[in-house]
C-alpha cells in the first residue's frame, strides 16, 4: 500500500536504507509499531494509526491557545514538523535496538502491540534482571535515538533542540497513553517521565559531550554561554513536556515529572554520579531511572559479550 506522506519522506526512508533496513506501513487504525530482525535486515512495521494519533495531538497543540503560547522557542508552530520529528524518534528508536545488538536478546520489539508480544530475553540475561531487562534495553534505545536526533551541541542550534525535545516527549506520552490502554500486566517500555528525565539529563549536558569524549578543556564553551543554555534550553524544555502533558490528558504523566524543583533537583543528584545519593530522589520518573540504572550496570556485561 501506499505510506501516508510523513512516513514516506525522503529523509525517513533515507535513515531506514542507510540502516539497511525497510518500512512496511500497514492499514490499521490502532497505534502500534514492531522492528523484527530478518535475513535481508531489520524490517520496521508502522500502523497508519500511528501518524493519524501523532498527528492528532499536535492538531490539539495548535489549537490550544494558552499552551501555544507557552511554547515560546517557535513563532509559528508548524504541524508537519513536529509530527515529522515525532516519526522520526520513534524510527531512530527502533533502528537502535538493532543498532545496539539488542537482538540478541529478543527476536522482536514494538510498541503498543495487540497481540502481547512483547521481549523475551534469552538464558544469558541473569533470572534476577529479567523482570527490568526490557525496561533497561528501551532505555538503551532511547539513549541512541536521542543522541542520533539532537546531534552535537551547536550555540546556534537551541530553538532546534527544544523543538525537538517536545516531539520526543510527545512521542514518549503518546506510546505510554497507547499501552495504557491495552492493560497489559507486565510494562513494556519505561513510564514517559522516566524517559523525559533520562533526556533532558542529555540535553542538560549537551554543552559538555565533545570536551568530555575527547578529553579536550578547550572544547567547553564559555561559562556564561552555559549557563544561558541551562536557563534557555533545558529550564523551558521541562515546562515544554509540562505544558504538553496537560494537552494530552495526560495527569499521571503530569504527576510524575514531578515539580520543578523536584525534578531539577533529582537531575543534579544523578549528575553527580553517586548511586548512594540515589535514594534522596524525589519524583517517580528519577526514581524508576535509577532503579533501571541499577539493572543496566548488571546487565553491562551480558552486552558486551555482544559488541
Amino acid at each position: 500500500m501506499r505510506c501516508p506522506h510523513v512516513l514516506s519522506s525522503a529523509a525517513l526512508i533515507s535513515r531506514l536504507t542507510a540502516a539497511g533496513s525497510s518500512i512496511e506501513v500497514v492499514d490499521d487504525t490502532s497505534f502500534w509499531a514492531s522492528i523484527e530482525q530478518f535475513d535481508s535486515g531489520p524490517v520496521l512495521h508502522v500502523s497508519t494509526g500511528v501518524e493519524a494519533t501523532i498527528n492528532r495531538l499536535w492538531q490539539e497543540v495548535t489549537k490550544n491557545m494558552l499552551v501555544r503560547r507557552k511554547f515560546t522557542h517557535t513563532a509559528v508552530f508548524d504541524l508537519n514538523t513536529f509530527i515529522h520529528l515525532s516519526l522520526e524518534f520513534l524510527v531512530c528508536h527502533e533502528l537502535s535496538h538493532f543498532d545496539l545488538g539488542h537482538f540478541e536478546l529478543a527476536d522482536k520489539f514494538g510498541v503498543a502491540q495487540r497481540s502481547r508480544q512483547v521481549v523475551h530475553t534469552i538464558d544469558v540475561v541473569r533470572y534476577d534482571l529479567r523482570h527490568l531487562a526490557a525496561l533497561c534495553l528501551e532505555m538503551q534505545a532511547d539513549h541512541e535515538a536521542t543522541d542520533t536526533l539532537l546531534g552535537a551541541y551547536s550555540a546556534e542550534g537551541w530553538r532546534e533542540v527544544r523543538e525537538k525535545v517536545l516531539a520526543i516527549s510527545g512521542m514518549m506520552m503518546l506510546i505510554e497513553r497507547e499501552e495504557a490502554k491495552l492493560d497489559f500486566d507486565e510494562k513494556t517500555h519505561p513510564k514517559a517521565a522516566t524517559r523525559i528525565f533520562q533526556l533532558l539529563c542529555h540535553v542538560a549536558e549537551m554543552p559538555l559531550i565533545d570536551a568530555h569524549l575527547q578529553l579536550d578543556a578547550s572544547l567547553l564553551p564559555q561559562a556564561d554561554e552555559i549557563e544561558r543554555f541551562g536557563k534557555e534550553v533545558t529550564l523551558p524544555c521541562y515546562f515544554d513536556a509540562v505544558y504538553l502533558a496537560e494537552v494530552a490528558g495526560a495527569k499521571s504523566i503530569e504527576a510524575d515529572l514531578g515539580s520543578p524543583v523536584d525534578f531539577f533537583a533529582d537531575m543534579a543528584i544523578v549528575k553527580l554520579g553517586d548511586p548512594s545519593r540515589y535514594s534522596d530522589l524525589k519524583t517517580n520518573g528519577a526514581k524508576e531511572w535509577a532503579q533501571l540504572w541499577e539493572c543496566n550496570e548488571k546487565l553491562k556485561p551480558t552486552m558486551q559479550a555482544f559488541a
